[in-house]
């Protein structure tokens, strides 16, 4: 055990008047008033701010504590108790509180300290936050915590941590605090021993102006390339040559997709083996797409919606810096102006089209004008066009959203052709999608109509699941002038479309396809009735109706009918005296027998009967 020269017992000392002990304790000690350091600490919140005010206090009470514990340290003692308790009465001689209790001081094991809990009454910290007449959200015994964790970890000479568990500043009856070896503490260490460590103003200001640098050195990189994308959109190059600047300035893989997910344009080292239409972004964000590769995405938004990605791949290990982050932002911005210009320049053409069409459907051109229009919207005059009306089931307690679907539809369809390179003009009449079809771009792509229509009809049943879309389709006509005949076509194929059918063409309907392009469809109704009506009140089964229609196709030759359809001559011969006897005509009077196979022609194409 150490001894000092003075001789005398550390516990002795306090029983001497509070003078007598400070003399020796200390050669010569300053006296501060309590709020010249409650100033202090209110002009350091406001300058430096409370957390680093909080460090500020708490470093100045631990030097305090050191100083203490190694004046403790000269004197004798009995055992460590006798140094941990001198703690609390240098506490109280020095004024910082009134009264301190130590609750309880716990051992693991011989000589190995678990914990120390104290409390403290009246300390002078929570004094002077209270007088504002508010309780703390935190504790505020800063000083206090920072002299008793100086002076444990002098006098036992091992990183001892303090910290204020119950604070009477918050509203509680008095002050609790925590004493416990630095190694014990679990993750309350990162929060509390910050506070314990000398920090320099000046290596923060170093570390902040480098880390202002960085920031200077990349908003220098990030100005560099935004102006490089300014020149090319301001060029009118297009998205490609976006993505071209973004690889040779990054040295990243770069593409651009649209709002389907299809890449429009790329950069070399493109090569993707992940479905792009599975990944949910709508902010910019990294993502791990497998073990080697990563892809820093945002969208492209325009319209206020989102019309496109533009992204960035790297390769394994590796993560985009703020500078890539803030070129992406940058590049989405430029791609989302060149594809809105893009966009309004399609719109207008289109509607110019539009415009167009629904002029010449009316009839609103002479010769010379529609053949100078169309040249004008890149049309060939001479070129042959075949026409194709599309129409879908309407929900009439929705009607002005339906517009706006039939709108919706329309720039579908456009991109469907677009991207086929078909010379197409799309607009709306009467509720139903028209689009006129220039023959010469379509025979380009060497497939049959047949099967371009399918796939447009699965491209919309795709994007508006909830409609049933079918279609009429016109003959061919070898001129411009000629759409309104294609126009009535679409319509009658449309008219005479079996309900169990999507496509009707206008080609495989015989002479009744005249019928069709009656506009009042009643009429054509009234004469369907008129000539068959009483034969298909009586022939439910449609024996009668089919025995005609045979007798008819077969040239009106009993022999010829009774052979096609398997019947005998006399069983046939009183089948056609029962027609006749119902329709009241002479079944040799062509004239009244042309009318009856026309109407039972309406009705076979309509699907009525089948035959």
């Amino acid at each position: 055990m150490e001894t000092n020269v003075n001789s005398s017992n550390l516990i002795d000392v306090f029983d001497l008047p509070k003078e007598q002990a400070l003399n020796t304790f200390y050669d010569r000690m300053i006296t501060i008033p309590i709020t010249s350091i409650a100033s202090l600490k209110k002009e350091l919140e406001t300058t430096v701010g409370k957390d680093r005010s909080k460090g500020i206090f708490i470093r100045y009470g631990w030097h305090n504590g050191v100083s203490d514990g190694q004046k403790a340290m000269t004197f004798e003692w009995k055992t460590e108790i006798d140094l941990i308790q001198a703690g609390p009465e240098l506490h109280m001689l020095h004024g910082y509180v009134d009264h301190v209790k130590i609750d309880a001081l716990n051992y693991e094991k011989e000589e190995d300290l678990e914990a120390i809990y104290v409390s403290w009454y009246n300390s002078f910290e929570v004094d002077e936050s209270l007088k504002n007449g508010t309780h703390s959200e935190q504790p505020v015994c800063h000083t206090m915590c920072g002299y008793a964790s100086g002076y444990l970890s002098t006098v036992l000479k091992r990183p001892i941590l303090v910290t204020e568990t119950k604070c009477k500043a918050m509203g509680h009856d008095h002050c609790e605090v925590i004493c416990m070896p630095m190694e014990k503490f679990g993750q309350e260490l990162e929060n509390e021993y910050k506070y314990y460590q000398s920090t320099s103003m000046i290596k923060e200001l170093d570390e902040i102006t480098a880390k202002l640098k960085i920031e200077r050195d990349n908003l220098h990189k990030a100005y560099g390339l935004h102006r490089k994308l300014m020149d090319e959109l301001l060029s009118k190059q297009g998205v490609q040559r976006i993505v071209d600047v973004l690889y040779k300035s990054t040295g990243l893989p770069t593409f651009i997709e649209n709002a389907e997910n299809q890449i429009m344009v790329k950069s070399d080292g493109v090569d993707l083996d992940f479905e792009l239409n599975k990944i949910n972004t709508r902010t910019t964000h990294f993502i791990r797409v497998s073990p080697d590769v990563g892809m820093l995405r945002t969208p492209i938004y325009f319209e206020q919606q989102i019309k496109g990605y533009c992204s960035f791949l790297f390769p394994k290990d590796h993560t985009p810096t703020d500078l890539e982050y803030m070129i992406i932002d940058q590049a989405s911005l430029t791609a989302s102006i060149i594809l809105l210009n893009k966009n309004i320049k399609i719109q207008t053409e289109q509607n110019i089209r539009r415009d167009f069409l629904s002029e010449v459907l009316e009839g609103k051109f002479d010769k010379e004008k529609l053949y100078q229009i169309a040249h004008y919207l890149n049309f060939n005059p001479n070129d042959s066009y075949w026409m194709l009306t599309m129409e879908r089931s309407i929900n009439q307690s929705e009607m002005s959203h339906e517009v706006e679907v039939n709108e919706e539809i329309v720039r579908y369809v456009n991109m469907f052709f677009r991207d086929r390179k078909i010379n197409t003009i799309v607009s709306q009449k009467s509720g139903k999608i028209i689009m006129l079809i220039e023959y010469g771009s379509f025979h380009k792509l060497n497939i049959k109509q047949s099967t371009l229509i399918s796939q447009l009809l699965k491209h919309c049943s795709r994007r508006f699941n909830n409609y049933t879309f079918i279609a009429g389709v016109s003959s061919l006509v070898q001129s411009i002038d000629q759409l309104s005949i294609l126009y009535n076509e679409t319509l009658a194929a449309l008219k005479a479309l079996d309900p169990n059918e999507k496509v009707q063409y206008f080609e495989d309907l015989g002479i009744e396809s005249v019928l069709f392009q009656i506009p009042d469809e009643t009429l054509i109704d009234r004469f369907v009735n008129k000539q068959v009506g009483k034969l298909l009140e009586i022939d439910k089964n449609f024996d009668l109706t089919k025995t005609l229609y045979a007798f008819v196709e077969n040239g009106i030759n009993i022999n010829k009918t009774a052979k096609a359809i398997s019947m005998s001559i006399s069983g046939l011969r009183y089948r056609l005296y029962k027609i006749s006897e119902i329709l009241n005509i002479e079944l040799d009077d062509t004239k009244s027998l042309f009318s009856v196979y026309m109407a039972l022609n309406v009705l076979k194409a309509k699907g009525h009967i089948t035959i």
